[in-house]
């Protein structure tokens, strides 16, 4: 629920919407199939056998699929709509030119070092004494640096109109607390090439005992991954909510000097703070008041570090790509440098890039004919929600007023704000990141305790993503999303209705699943659920959780079907609810030897084709709530009969058609 530094973020693919006559972009490409492998065996192959043969994952990439696919489409165009901004007079297009092309400048960017860097770290090497730690830390998060622990802005969850700050868990290097409490022969091989890589960095920023820096810094974060909740423990967003005054949080963790910390990122003092992670701030203020200056001197030095690495000079991107890209996602090729930089830009100012993708690449066209569809959608899953069996009466109703109270945002925000104040230097990347980083932070601060602006979105327009946000009732469908193969304004519905329509009612069921449940109409915590209802639902889906425990992933590594289970759910009623909505259509007409039916299940197919290098599919299969994308496909589809029965698929005889005693539907 937080939002996280803006240099640590991942920033998504771009992409731009065709025009709209372009229709045989989006239609099904026979190539793509693999016919010798029937649908009812294995509807994930024979739908895509074809493509996934002819498309290796490419060289910098850790896997390849439809969404990338999309993305890439887009990128030249982003590329020429920032080059041209590097010349323009308007103050916001000229800061996205010039932040762009101090990253294309290689020869800036190696002259210059680690220069950007010794600021930094001249201050960290200031640390003598134990009361010296605390001011650090608050000066790095001021400096959109997150150390120790995350702090950012979002709603708040009793009063969504409102931004509260929230302190979370974070401080660590790798991905997920696991990879620091597992005893697997593969985790401390991982764990091996990590302290390399942290030895490497506090090496090349000047440490003058790296190997035993490395092995400080390496004990901080296997404390802190012990105190820190787990993935399916943070799946429900109310954990991280507990509003709490500042006094208390003095008086409870004295060693993190809380009143100077809010005073540092420009907060009040009586300013609206949410920390719920308590166990792990306990941990975070007996590391600051137990350990030494040196090892805070080491775990502060390389984090600082780390943030910077992919904006510095080759020595420190290399280190940072050997130990993200290569050891943890298998990609043996650097990306290249353009495509790094314009992910950089989107990162850090997403939201103004996605002014001029909106101005340029988004027809009013592929908005009614969006906009249509997404109505469609969500009549579909009001009809389907009157009559769910696990709803009891009074939850049936609420959940009813929150389906007809849902706030659609298709495209992009129609405000934005204007960076004031801000200047970049064309000759200095990673300068200039730091100026943007710090620069959003005091932003996001400014805004707390007070009413969210229209801009704030959590995807920007460009993204090649949907979102639903339980704490706004809130569904987002940025125009990136909505192109060909996904969608395709006056495209063949059925195509439309397995893309597009399928995401769109995946994230609308978040509303109404577990997590939903305790989020009213207006996005506020007021659970809606009783006993009974949750009795219901938990029973009608633990099946499911058991399918997908058995589907094999890689070696013998499986899902995890307890991770994994609310998108599972929400992947099942992505299928039904599309499907129910392209039926109220009416019908449609066959296309060659194709029923609409089929279509509608091969375009949904299409969605997730995937190719996976080994690497990255073992990092997904511990820290991704989704599924591999074969049983994103396979697993939904063998529990529904109108899928069968489109196919011709026949129980005891093919696998993708379940027993009727064994099979799962969320309707």
């Amino acid at each position: 629920m937080t939002r996280s530094s803006t240099l640590t973020s991942l920033a998504l693919l771009l992409a731009l919407a065709l025009p709209p006559g372009a229709r045989a972009d989006a239609m099904l490409d026979p190539r793509a199939f693999d016919t010798a492998t029937p649908a009812c065996a294995d509807f994930y192959q024979h739908a895509n056998g074809g493509w996934l043969r002819d498309n290796p994952v490419p060289a910098g990439f850790a896997s390849w699929g439809t969404f990338e696919e999309v993305g890439l489409q887009g990128l030249q165009q982003q590329r020429t709509l920032l080059e041209q901004a590097a010349t323009s007079s308007d103050h916001v297009e000229r800061l996205l030119g010039d932040l762009y092309a101090s990253g294309m400048d290689e020869a800036a960017v190696e002259a210059a070092g680690a220069a950007p860097l010794q600021p930094l770290l001249a201050r960290i090497d200031r640390i003598a004494k134990t009361r010296d730690v605390a001011p650090v830390i608050a000066e790095l998060h001021a400096r959109g640096i997150p150390v120790l622990f995350d702090f950012g802005v979002n709603d708040d969850l009793r009063n969504p109109a409102k931004r509260i700050a929230y302190a979370n868990q974070g401080g660590l290097g790798l991905a997920d607390r696991d990879y620091y409490l597992r005893e697997d022969a593969d985790t401390r091989l991982l764990l091996t090439a990590y302290l390399g890589y942290v030895e490497r960095l506090l090496t090349l920023s000047g440490s003058p005992v790296p190997a035993a820096d490395a092995e400080a810094v390496l004990a901080i974060e296997k404390r802190l991954a012990a105190a820190s909740l787990t993935l399916l423990q943070l799946r429900d967003p109310v954990i991280s909510y507990r509003v709490v005054a500042i006094r208390e949080l003095d008086k409870t963790y004295p060693a993190l000097a809380w009143s100077k910390f809010i005073r540092t990122q420009g907060l009040a003092k009586d300013a609206t703070i949410s920390l719920a992670h308590s166990a792990f701030f306990r941990e975070a203020n007996a590391l600051v008041s137990g350990l030494s200056p040196a090892q805070w001197r080491a775990y502060l030095r390389f984090h600082a570090a780390h943030a910077l690495a992919p904006y510095l000079s080759r020595g420190y991107l290399d280190a940072h790509d050997a130990m993200y890209l290569r050891t943890l996602r298998g990609s043996q090729e650097p990306m290249p440098r353009w495509r790094r930089v314009l992910g950089t830009v989107d990162t850090l100012m997403g939201p103004a890039l996605g002014q001029g993708y909106l101005r340029t690449h988004f027809p009013p066209a592929s908005r009614e004919a969006a906009e249509a569809l997404v109505e469609n959608i969500r009549i579909a899953l009001r009809g389907q929600l009157e009559n769910a069996s696990w709803l009891g009466t009074q939850a049936r109703a609420a959940a009813l007023e929150k389906i007809d109270s849902v706030d659609v945002k298709l495209g992009g925000p129609e405000a934005e704000f204007g960076y004031e104040g801000l200047k970049l230097d064309t000759k200095s990347y990673a300068g200039n990141v730091l100026a943007i980083a710090a620069w959003l932070h005091r932003h996001h601060m400014a805004a707390v305790d007070k009413v969210r602006e229209e801009w704030q979105w959590p995807q920007p327009a460009q993204a090649v993503n949907v979102f639903y946000d339980p704490a706004r009732n809130q569904l987002v469908v940025p125009a990136g999303l909505m192109q060909p193969p996904i969608f395709q304004a006056g495209g063949d519905a059925a195509i439309n209705y397995g893309g597009l329509g399928s995401i769109v009612a995946h994230e609308l069921m978040r509303g109404f699943d577990a997590i939903g449940s305790r989020f009213d109409a207006q996005g506020r915590i007021a659970p809606w659920w009783q006993e009974a209802d949750s009795n219901a639902f938990n029973a009608r889906f633990e099946p499911l959780r058991s399918q997908y425990d058995a589907y094999p992933v890689l070696g013998q590594v499986k899902v995890n079907g307890h991770l994994t289970l609310p998108e599972n759910i929400a992947d099942l009623a992505g299928v039904e609810i599309a499907r129910a909505a392209l039926d109220a259509l009416g019908p449609l007409p066959a296309e060659g030897t194709l029923s609409a039916a089929q279509r509608y299940y091969l375009a949904h197919a299409r969605l997730w084709r995937r190719n996976y290098r080994d690497e990255e599919l073992q990092l997904l299969s511990r820290i991704d709530v989704h599924a591999p994308a074969k049983w994103r496909v396979n697993g939904p589809l063998a529990n529904l009969t109108p899928f069968a029965t489109a196919f011709s698929c026949k129980v005891g005889k093919d696998s993708m058609m379940r027993a009727e005693k064994d099979r799962v539907t969320v309707f």
